[in-house]
């Protein structure tokens, strides 16, 4: 089973993210799949919090909007989301021990202890700091190498029959400036 993290719903959320569309595709692509698929509780009261501060992104939520998205997500037949059991403490404890000593406790902890308790194994999350976790396989959905098609960045017009040539340098276009 494969769960999603707050920072992907975030990012799905917010149209005006560079990355809006490959994880608005990816959340689609799991929520309307035949395969079950995990929300922590703790993931997604990290995406309200973050989506609804006015300090924390450009074009906040109004809460009744996030708290929307949220249920539509959990109106997927496939989703199961994931709450503490009584075993929770224990699990934090154990998770807890497994990062190296002297480090502090990361922000994705409680994440991270809910998938372990559930016995969830793959996060699809673009936060870096979810691989200290060895029980966890983390997939970055918004890579662009995992994508096909071109890899340039920009693109290169020209009228038919005229050479391509490489844009010119500050020096050259100065210099033609000048004279």
């Amino acid at each position: 089973m494969r769960a999603v993290d707050a920072g992907l719903l975030a990012l799905a959320v917010n149209r005006w993210s560079p990355e809006h569309a490959r994880a608005a595709r990816a959340l689609e692509e799991i929520a309307n799949g035949d395969e079950p698929w995990a929300l922590p509780w703790s993931a997604a009261t990290e995406f309200l919090a973050r989506v609804t501060h006015r300090h924390a992104v450009a074009r906040p939520l109004r809460p009744e909007e996030a708290c929307g998205f949220l249920e539509l997500l959990l109106s997927s037949p496939t989703v199961r989301p994931l709450a503490p059991t009584p075993r929770h403490a224990a699990v934090l404890r154990e998770v807890a021990a497994m990062l190296p000593e002297g480090t502090g406790l990361p922000a994705g902890i409680e994440t991270a202890a809910l998938l372990r308790e559930h016995g969830v194994r793959e996060l699809l999350s673009f936060d870096p700091d979810m691989r200290r976790y060895p029980f966890l396989t983390v997939v970055n959905p918004l890579r662009r190498d995992l994508e096909p098609g071109p890899r340039r960045r920009y693109r290169m017009l020209r009228s038919p029959g005229a050479a391509v040539s490489a844009p010119p340098t500050r020096r050259a276009a100065r210099a033609r400036a000048r004279g």
